[in-house]
Parts: structure tokens; C-alpha cells; sequence
């Protein structure tokens, strides 16, 4: 025995020569990769660890971009600026410096994926727009000493995809605790 249930009214229904089709708008499905599918499980939740650590770290790193950048730009001279930046540097290091020493190579490297994520730039385009050119290429002389690349975008499609599905499901958690906290 067979049955059918109704559900909601389709947002269209088109007729194509002699027959009918239904359009509807479907949810969005957020799909992440299963633990130990084509990922060393052990590997995959060292991953997730790191980037749980340094997510929180890019957010405010972003927040904090668009207020100096703001006031960057409304300076009037370059002498201005050049202050502002080193007063900036100084104010950052003194907030940020002890808990980025303890980053891994690693979780240095996510946080400079998940910077470029949350502000569209690469580590190596902030440095040489604030600091200018020649600073930019020594950090990223030092970036490649240890393997790694400012300059490396973000690509949430293919290279990156496993990092992506990872900061997908940590927002997921954010709103969950979100409404819990609201109810």
C-alpha cells in the first residue's frame, strides 16, 4: 500500500510543449565531508582543532582592518599615516603578541587563509597597502622560509574546500548557541 502526503504549493508550475513541470525553491543543504573519507581521520580532527583556534582570530582580525582602514584613509598626509600605522602596530602587538606566539606554523597559515576569506585580501596585499612594498616582500621571504605563501588566495571551491566545510559548520555552532543563548 502506497501513500502520498501533500506538501506546500510549488513557487511555479511551467508547461513545456505538451508537459508540465514543477519548479520549487529548495533549502540550503550544507554537506561536509565524512571523518576518514579521503582525509586521515586523525589528521581531518587536527584540522578542525586548528582552525576552531584561529577562526575566532580572523573574525576580529577583519573587524578590526575595516575600523584602522577607516581612519587610514581619512588621514590627511603621509606622515600621518606612517603614525597611525606604527601607533596601530604597537596597539596589536600589545593585544594580540602572546596568544600568536603560541601559533603552530600550521595555524599561522589558516589564519592567513581565513583573513583572505573574511576580508577578500591576501596577507601579502594588507602588508604592502599598509606598510608598503618592501616590507610585504621580507614577510613573505619569511613566510616562504617556512613553507608557506602570502600570497596565496582563498579558494573555497577546490583547494581549500575541506577548511570551507570546516568554518561552515563552526558558524553553524555560533547560531546554534546563538538562539540557545536567546531562549
Amino acid at each position: 500500500m502506497h501513500q502520498l502526503f501533500a506538501q506546500e504549493e510549488p513557487d511555479s508550475i511551467r508547461i513545456v510543449e505538451t508537459d508540465s513541470m514543477i519548479f520549487v525553491r529548495l533549502e540550503q543543504v550544507d554537506v561536509y565531508p565524512r571523518a576518514g573519507r579521503k582525509l586521515n581521520y586523525r589528521r581531518y580532527t587536527r584540522m578542525v582543532e586548528k582552525i576552531r583556534k584561529v577562526y575566532p582570530f580572523a573574525i576580529a582580525a577583519a573587524k578590526e582592518l575595516e575600523i584602522y582602514n577607516q581612519k587610514f584613509e581619512n588621514a590627511e598626509s603621509e606622515r600621518e599615516k606612517r603614525k597611525y600605522v606604527k601607533h596601530v602596530e604597537k596597539d596589536l602587538f600589545a593585544q594580540h603578541e602572546d596568544e600568536l606566539k603560541r601559533f603552530t606554523i600550521t595555524e599561522g597559515r589558516y589564519l592567513m587563509l581565513l583573513i583572505d576569506r573574511e576580508t577578500g585580501n591576501t596577507s601579502y596585499s594588507i602588508i604592502k597597502e599598509v606598510k608598503g612594498g618592501l616590507p610585504a616582500v621580507f614577510w613573505q621571504g619569511i613566510a616562504k622560509i617556512f613553507n608557506n605563501d602570502l600570497k596565496e588566495e582563498y579558494d573555497p571551491k577546490y583547494k581549500h574546500y575541506v577548511i570551507e566545510q570546516i568554518v561552515l559548520m563552526i558558524e553553524q555552532e555560533y547560531k546554534q548557541n546563538a538562539v540557545k543563548q536567546a531562549n
